[in-house]
């Protein structure tokens, strides 16, 4: 019996143990999806912006100032051939505005021609004056000559005005002299965020495409004209390659921003920012349409190592590289481990090495730091848009935020810099972005 109790007690000890073991606290470690951070080949390597497919040429069509519009027969989107009907006017009006004119024409004719004879008149009775009469009689004179020289330009004005009415009466519809889209109809006119005089209806031709982005002032070195880039297709795998043809400083759009930057290189940070429109020259536009979202990267090759379908880590997630290289990973039950891989090949441009075995896209991983231990649980990180809770380390290891991050606006490369404006791209009604940018998470709103 003192043999079965010494047991018991024995038993329910280590049943302690092992509950208080359990209920250790070893604190929470935020992990990422391996495919998040190596799908593209060059998250947190490559300053990535957004970009959309504009036509390299425009067509402005103006309406005539004197005569009314009848009809608009398209709208802005609408595909139109070379030579399809625009608008058409209201003959009505212009014909009236024509027989007032060529009235008005005629009252100034006679106005000049009464004008001519009275002249005429003066010279006689001034020869005639006596030497007193004669200042008076050229000053009147003089009077009449400049209301004679005024009344002939007046007839010139309107006499090209009758003109460009019976022209304008010729041609009661407008056609298109492009094969293209309506990119734009200005009904009530306006002006651009210039201060330049809206056209009545632009046109954007098919056939001739370059891609629009936005660069940020702080950034301007990561995309210089002549860079080589490479461009994604936002919802598949498709790329395409060009160059930065310009960078558009006459454009800047100026002004105080909702965003701040954060540098953690060197601690500053600004309010205020100018934007410069950048242009890329497509060395092939096969498979583009008009107003695509594409990604903008410089070109390092990465396409190379995409194509290749290899698992390219970058190196600060790697451990003891050199020895025994392991990547802390979430294991079973969350909690973290300590997990070797076998390397492959090494990209000392793009700073990653290639995972043979050990890791999967499927797994999921932390950045690597002092405090780390074995046990952790992990909380899987959401890059479409989370709050970091002030003094926690972002999952990509750049340091402590406190405010929410949203990438999912597009308005941002990947080290985090801001690269379009709040109300657009300088394109006319360009979308909101609707799909996630992957970050880095160096930039934070107010």
């Amino acid at each position: 019996m003192r043999k079965i109790t010494v047991m018991l007690l024995a038993a329910l000890l280590a049943l302690s143990c092992l509950t208080g073991c359990e209920q250790e606290d070893l604190g929470e470690v935020t992990v990422q999806n391996v495919g998040q951070i190596t799908g593209m080949g060059s998250v947190g390597i490559v300053d990535r912006f957004a970009g959309v497919v504009v036509s390299e040429s425009e067509t402005k069509i103006e309406k005539s100032e004197t005569a009314e519009i009848k009809e608009i027969l398209v709208k802005a989107g609408d595909s139109v051939s070379k030579g399809q009907t625009l608008f058409t006017y209201d003959s009505t009006m212009m014909e009236f505005t024509l027989e007032q004119a060529k009235l008005d024409l005629e009252r100034k004719k006679l106005t000049l021609q009464s004008q001519i004879e009275d002249k005429e008149k003066l010279e006689k009775e001034k020869e005639k004056a006596k030497e007193d009469q004669q200042l008076a009689y050229s000053l009147e004179i003089r009077e009449l000559e400049a209301a004679i020289q005024e009344s002939e330009y007046n007839i010139k004005l309107k006499e090209q005005e009758i003109e460009k009415n019976e022209a304008a009466l010729q041609e009661t519809s407008v056609e298109s002299p492009v094969d293209g889209r309506v990119q734009s109809i200005n009904q009530n006119g306006g002006f651009d965020d210039y201060g330049r005089p809206l056209s009545f209806m632009t046109i954007v031709e098919d056939g001739s495409y370059r891609v629009q982005g936005y660069i940020n002032e702080t950034n301007l070195q990561s995309l210089p004209e002549g860079t080589e880039v490479l461009l994604r297709s936002r919802v598949t795998d498709d790329t395409w390659k060009g160059m930065v043809s310009k960078i558009d400083f006459e454009n800047a759009q100026n002004g105080q921003s909702n965003m701040y930057y954060v540098s953690y290189d060197s601690g500053d940070s600004t309010g205020t920012s100018s934007k410069y429109p950048f242009y890329v020259e497509l060395y092939d536009s096969e498979g583009l349409m008009l107003g695509q979202h594409v990604y903008i990267e410089p070109d390092y090759g990465q396409d190379v190592i995409d194509n290749a379908n290899a698992l390219m880590l970058p190196m600060y997630y790697i451990v003891d590289i050199d020895s025994a290289p392991y990547v802390y990973a979430m294991g079973a039950n969350e909690k973290l481990e300590k997990r070797s891989v076998t390397l492959g090949t090494a990209d000392e441009m793009m700073g990653t090495y290639e995972i043979v075995s050990g890791l999967t896209a499927d797994d999921y991983i932390a950045f690597p730091e002092e405090t780390l231990v074995e046990g952790m649980k992990c909380t899987i990180y959401d890059p479409a848009s989370e709050v970091i809770p002030e003094g926690e380390t972002h999952p990509n290891g750049f340091g402590p935020l406190g405010d929410e991050i949203d990438y999912d606006d597009g308005m941002y490369s990947e080290d985090g810099m801001e690269v379009l404006p709040e109300d657009g791209m300088m394109i006319d009604e360009m979308p909101e972005f609707e799909e996630e940018i992957p970050e880095t998470g160096v930039t934070v709103e107010e």
